[in-house]
C-alpha cells in the first residue's frame, strides 16, 4: 500500500511512481490519494494498473501487509480550484489526515516503511506495535561514513553515472530502465541507490546520501560500489540535483566524484526554464553543464535521456545520441552509448 495523498499525479509523487515503475521489493497493491480517488494509476503511468483509493479502510480485504509512506513533509501541497500549490511543511509537522491513516496501519498491523524526515519508529508508534511488526525509517543516516580515497581500483565493474540538470528531472527513470535494458541483454548489471526512491525500488547497495556531512558524501558513495563492484560487470549510479544547482550542486558533485564513472548519461529537458520548486533560478546552460560534468567526474558524457519524441527532436543539435528512455528501443540507445564509452562488450548469444 503506497500513501501518496494529493501527489500521485505531481511531481511530489515521484517516489510512489519509481515504486510502481520500478520495485523489486514491493508489489503494490493500492496507491492512498483522496484526490484521485477511486481511479487507477494508469491515469497517472500509462501502463500500469494499481487502484487509487480514499484511505486503507478502502482496501483492507486486499490484506496489505506494509504501508509505504512515498513522501516527505516537505512534498505536502494543497489543491485550490484545481491547481495543486505546494506548501512544504518542516519536520514531524504532519496533516490530520497523513497521522490518521499511519496510525490506522499500524492498528492494522501493518509494517510502516517512512520516507519522513521524522523517525517514526522514534515516535509513540513503536510502542503500538504488534509482535513482528515493524517501523522502517528510510531517511537515517548511514553510520561513520568514509573518506573518499581516490581509488580506481576496481576488479570487475564498470560504472554508468546518471547525472542532470535539475531535481526531479528523470534521472532514476533513466538509470532504471537503462538497467532493464542490460538485463534484457544478459548484461550482470546492478544499481548503487543514492535516495529514498532508490532504497525502496531495490538496489545493490545505497544510502540516503543527503544525510552524511557533505565532506563524506564522495567517501560514502565509493565504499558503497566498493563492497558490491566485484559482483556485477555493470552498476549504475544515480546522481541527485544538478552540479550547478546553488542549494545541491555540493551533493551532485560529490555523487558524481565518488563514483569515479566510466561513462555518464545525462537528463535534461529542454522545456524546463527555471529550477524545481526554485522558480526564482533559472536551468543551466546545458553545453556548459555537460563539460562541467566531464570536469568532475573526469569521464565523458556519452547520451542524453529526456521525455517525449518532442524534446528528442529538440536535443538533436548536441551531437549525442537523445533518447527517451521510456519509448520503445529508447533506453538501449542510451546504453549502447554508455557501454561502448565504458569498453563493455555485449555478452555473446
Amino acid at each position: 500500500m503506497l500513501f501518496a495523498d494529493g501527489v500521485f499525479n505531481q511531481p511530489e509523487g515521484k517516489t510512489a511512481h519509481g515504486i510502481i515503475r520500478h520495485s523489486r521489493i514491493f508489489r503494490p497493491v493500492a496507491v492512498i490519494d483522496r484526490t484521485l480517488a477511486p481511479g487507477s494509476t494508469e491515469s497517472v503511468l500509462p501502463g500500469t494498473d494499481v487502484p487509487v483509493v480514499g484511505s486503507l479502510e478502502n482496501v483492507l480485504d486486499l490484506r496489505p501487509e506494509a504501508l509505504v509512506v512515498a513522501l516527505t513533509e516537505s512534498d505536502y501541497g494543497e489543491w485550490k480550484d484545481g491547481v495543486f500549490l505546494h506548501a512544504p511543511r518542516q519536520a514531524g509537522d504532519l496533516p490530520e489526515f497523513w497521522r490518521q491513516e499511519i496510525h490506522s496501519a499500524v492498528r492494522h498491523g501493518l509494517h510502516i516503511i517512512s520516507c519522513l524526515h521524522q523517525h517514526l519508529a522514534r515516535t509513540e508508534l513503536a510502542d503500538q506495535l504488534g509482535v513482528g511488526q515493524h517501523i522502517v525509517d528510510i531517511r537515517r543516516p548511514y553510520d561513520n561514513p568514509p573518506k573518499y580515497s581516490g581509488r580506481r581500483q576496481r576488479s570487475r565493474a564498470k560504472v554508468i553515472h546518471v547525472a542532470g540538470s535539475d531535481c526531479v528531472i528523470g534521472k532514476r527513470t533513466a538509470a532504471l530502465q537503462m538497467r532493464a535494458a542490460a538485463d534484457r541483454l544478459g548484461i550482470d548489471s546492478g544499481y548503487i541507490g543514492t535516495g529514498q526512491t532508490c532504497m525502496l525500488v531495490g538496489c545493490d547497495n545505497g544510502a540516503i546520501i543527503d544525510r552524511t556531512p557533505v565532506f563524506q558524501a564522495a567517501g560514502l558513495v565509493e565504499r558503497l560500489i566498493e563492497e558490491v563492484e566485484s559482483e556485477r560487470d555493470l552498476l549504475f549510479v544515480k546522481g541527485q540535483a544538478s552540479v550547478l544547482h546553488p542549494a545541491f550542486g555540493g551533493l551532485a558533485s560529490a555523487i558524481l566524484q565518488g563514483s569515479q564513472a566510466d561513462a555518464v548519461v545525462f537528463v535534461h529537458d529542454p522545456r524546463r526554464r527555471q529550477r524545481y520548486h526554485w522558480e526564482h533560478l533559472p536551468i543551466g546552460d546545458l553545453q556548459t553543464e555537460i563539460k562541467l560534468v566531464e570536469e568532475l567526474g573526469g569521464a565523458p558524457v556519452v547520451a542524453v535521456a529526456t521525455r517525449g519524441e518532442d524534446n528528442v527532436e529538440r536535443l538533436r543539435h548536441i551531437g549525442l545520441p537523445v533518447a527517451d528512455p521510456l519509448t520503445r528501443g529508447g533506453s538501449e540507445t542510451l546504453l549502447n552509448a554508455a557501454l561502448e564509452a565504458a569498453g563493455l562488450a555485449l555478452p555473446a548469444h
